[in-house]
């Protein structure tokens, strides 16, 4: 029998030959490529819209609607005209666009949260806003990246064994995203940042598109491909008195002056993390309380446990009123760390660990008599898994005798939903627990120990300031009973849900107070 043969494309030309080795190349770098825009995406975002849980599922979502339009419209046009010319075409606009989104995505990106800030709630404004912006930035260049493997399948597939075709293509393909995945994270974004990421593995992805031309043009898509890379990006965020901004392993890190106080912030556009004064120990937030934590032991303090240190203005706090007291602090990013070494005057002799908090308080160690929980991502979030049953009992194995544990919750209402799960929780582990709203803030300092605590302090022998505090405590703690609300566990703790419908069920934004 005679042997069958794919139709002509339907330019009426016959289509370059691009050898099996060409084609598995290029869903090679098609797949890491995907992979590593969809990691920096989260990166360009962060800065304006934060890394909430609902941004990455805008992320997530958006990519695999995406890919998922590439698929089935590459597929109809590899049918039509299987010609990788066509392929090759649109990978060099895909690439393109890539090259020109760290120049152009961040001023997008602000130009687009100025524009949403009449939104009534933190939620309308992270899940909207960053649902437009990756839209607009991400979707375009990945439904494109998608048409690639129909397209290659169908190249191969003219070499007869369609099915060992498509599971070639697809097997390089995956193997090239895993790729995508480790190397962004581990090597590029870490020394070249997120915008220069971008251009490597969109430049990498343009050089092998080029060699199918097998034109001068590839020569001259390599001059484009080295000037943007040696272009300087924009700024991913300008804020007026900054004194250092970084793209660390972990987050977009910024610390900047008003007038006499210094904040530090984090992937977040809608408040701060930390912040000091820079002519006093005392900040009139609510880190001043937390000051007089040591004062309701019925022994001298010998040890603390801060974790979520932020800039250390606790730690800082504890080695001015409380000498002698040793102070470990735990955040998960070294760079974090340094910061505040180097911004926030965080002391010598405060022993820092960079891990995660809830790594270090399930190990063996020390005992402390004040443990603080203070960890949040994007001010308002406190990392679910520092909220659960499981985590309270790990504390209490770190709690020297006769020792406390205070943790700060964000809680517009005395009886939101947030505030009343970890209240409810600590009391599965402590016998006693105790809340007090700090005035003027929907700051909450939620205290639960295993003996009861009294609150009597000697307010006039504090100080100035120091004494309205102490008088606060005296008369604000008030002792949480049994109820009837589901304690946070680690298979069930919806801690963003809590927090995000009680902002968009009450339409208020957070308040400026900062967060550890």
């Amino acid at each position: 029998m005679p042997a069958s043969h794919s139709p002509a494309p339907a330019t009426g030309r016959p289509a370059p030959h691009h050898s099996p080795l060409y084609i598995q190349a290029l869903a090679f770098c098609s797949g890491m490529s995907i992979m590593a825009v969809e990691l920096c995406a989260s990166r360009l975002v962060a800065p304006v819209f934060g890394t909430s849980t609902y941004v990455w599922t805008n992320i997530i979502g958006v990519i695999m609607i995406a890919l998922s339009a590439g698929y089935m419209v590459g597929g109809r046009l590899a049918d039509r005209d299987g010609d990788l010319r066509l392929l090759l075409k649109l990978l060099t606009g895909a690439c393109a666009w890539l090259l020109l989104l760290p120049f152009g995505g961040p001023p997008l990106l602000r130009a687009l949260a100025g524009g949403l800030t009449g939104l009534d709630s933190s939620f309308s404004y992270i899940f909207t806003g960053s649902l437009l912006g990756i839209t607009a930035l991400f979707a375009a260049p990945v439904v494109v990246m998608g048409m690639t493997s129909p397209f290659l399948v169908r190249a191969l597939s003219r070499q007869g064994e369609v099915g060992a075709s498509a599971g070639r293509i697809f097997g390089i393909s995956t193997i090239g995203s895993v790729l995508g995945t480790f190397l962004p994270v581990l090597i590029f974004i870490p020394r070249l940042g997120t915008g220069k990421t971008i251009l490597v593995f969109a430049g990498l992805l343009l050089v092998v598109v080029a060699l199918g031309y097998r034109r001068t043009g590839g020569a001259l898509m390599g001059v484009a491909v080295a000037g943007s890379l040696l272009a300087p990006l924009p700024e991913a965020r300008v804020t007026p008195g900054r004194v250092y901004a970084s793209d660390s392993e972990y987050q977009y890190i910024e610390v900047y002056d008003r007038g006499d106080m210094r904040f530090l912030t984090y992937n977040d556009a809608l408040g701060f993390q930390t912040a000091i004064s820079l002519s006093s120990p005392f900040t009139g937030l609510y880190y001043d309380y937390y000051a007089l934590l040591p004062k309701l032991l019925d022994h001298p303090a010998q040890r603390a446990l801060i974790i979520g240190l932020g800039g250390g203005v606790i730690a800082n706090q504890y080695g001015f009123f409380h000498p002698g007291l040793q102070v470990d602090g735990v955040e998960i990013d070294p760079e974090v760390i340094e910061v505040a070494r180097d911004y926030f005057r965080l002391g010598a002799t405060t022993r820092t660990y960079a891990q995660d908090g809830r790594i270090f308080a399930g190990r063996a160690g020390d005992r402390y008599d004040v443990v603080i929980v203070d960890a949040y991502t994007n001010q308002i979030y406190v990392p679910f898994h520092l909220a659960t049953r499981e985590f309270f009992a790990q504390v209490k194995g770190r709690l020297a005798e006769g020792g406390i544990v205070a943790m700060n919750v964000s809680a517009a209402r005395d009886d939101a939903p947030l505030i009343e799960s970890i209240c409810a929780t600590l009391r599965t582990e402590f016998p006693h627990v105790y809340r007090m709203r700090i005035p003027g803030s929907h700051d909450n300092i939620v205290l639960a120990a295993n003996r009861p605590v009294a609150f009597d302090l000697p307010a006039a022998s504090y100080g100035e300031v120091m004494g309205p505090l102490a008088a606060q405590f005296n008369q604000g703690f008030r002792e949480v009973g049994p109820s009837a609300t589901r304690p946070l566990t680690d298979d069930w703790a919806p801690v963003e849900r809590m927090v995000d419908w009680e902002l968009l069920a009450r339409r208020t934004r957070p308040p400026g107070s900062s967060r550890s």
